[in-house]
Order: C-alpha cells, then structure tokens, then sequence
C-alpha cells in the first residue's frame, strides 16, 4: 500500500517545494484543464489551486472518486506514485489512460530514491517512506520515455525529486 503524504514539520518544505513546481510547469492555476490528482492524499494540490481537481486515492479516506474509468480529464497529476507500480502496472495504466484520451498530459513527480532521499528519510523519522516501491527511479523513467514525449522538466528539486510535464507520443 502506497504511503499518504503528512504535509507537516520539515517534510512540509520539501513537498511545498513539489506541488508549487508542478502547477509552475504545468501552469496548472491559470488553465482550464480538468485536473486528475492520482494519488492525491491529503488534497494538498487541490487546497494550493482552490478549484475542481478529480481526487482520488487508494485510501477511501482521501477519494472523491470510486474508480477513473467514469471520469473526465485532461491532465493526470501523479506525485511519488509511480514507484508503487510495477514495471507492467505503469505501462498499462499508460495504455489504458492512452485509449480513454490520446491527448491526456500527465504531471509525474518521481523520487530520486538515492542516498540524499534515504538520508532525508531518517532525518525526519520517516522511516516507511519508500516502502512498497516496486520500480526504481530509472525504471520509471524509461516507462515514460517508451510510451511518451517529455514537453518539459524541473529536475532536483532538493536533489531527491524529479517533475517531468508528459504527453503522449
């Protein structure tokens, strides 16, 4: 099971950090795409842009939303979510979002997993960041290169996360 992100103490600078990236190159506070945060956690994208974002989370604590075969999106939001999919599991999900919309466009935030990440982790006792990972940083990556074109990128945000702005090819 993914993690939830707790947007709280020192934890809170380092994702602030992220989501502002994302709507900064996605320009996600002045479009009028339909927003699908997957994976959204505790809403936190959709408190920073204040407007309609299709939430939805593993945790039915969190969702808005049952399943997204229903819905109707523009751009897919994705944030240290990958990592809990297997190498299968994105590229369906790739193939299956393609079929729904071939002009979707994802935001995907993407863990460094590295030594700066895994001592960031202990610094901040969160010692279960990361667990159920089931690709690693390059492994995602080359997911998104096979199935997509990268329009733009915000690499090392605290040297540990990657954003890269996608459509499909």
């Amino acid at each position: 099971m993914s993690q939830i992100t707790n947007y709280k103490g020192i934890k809170k600078i380092y994702f602030e950090k992220i989501i502002f990236e994302i709507i900064k190159i996605a320009k996600l506070d002045i479009n009028q795409k339909i927003i699908l945060d997957y994976g959204c956690g505790e809403k936190y994208l959709y408190k920073v842009l204040k407007k309609k974002i299709l939430n939805f989370d593993k945790n039915p604590k969190y969702t808005e939303i049952e399943n997204i075969d229903n819905q109707k999106f523009d751009i897919i939001v994705m944030n240290h979510v990958l990592m809990y999919f297997s190498k299968d599991e994105i590229n369906n999900f790739f193939d299956k979002i393609y079929k729904k919309n071939s002009k979707c466009e994802f935001v995907i935030g993407i863990g460094k997993q590295n030594i700066i990440s895994k001592l960031a982790k202990n610094l901040t006792f969160n010692f279960n960041a990361h667990k159920g990972t089931k690709t690693t940083y390059i492994e995602q990556i080359k997911c998104i290169e096979d199935k997509m074109n990268i329009i733009s990128s915000k690499k090392n945000i605290f040297y540990m996360t990657d954003i890269f702005y996608t459509k499909f090819k």
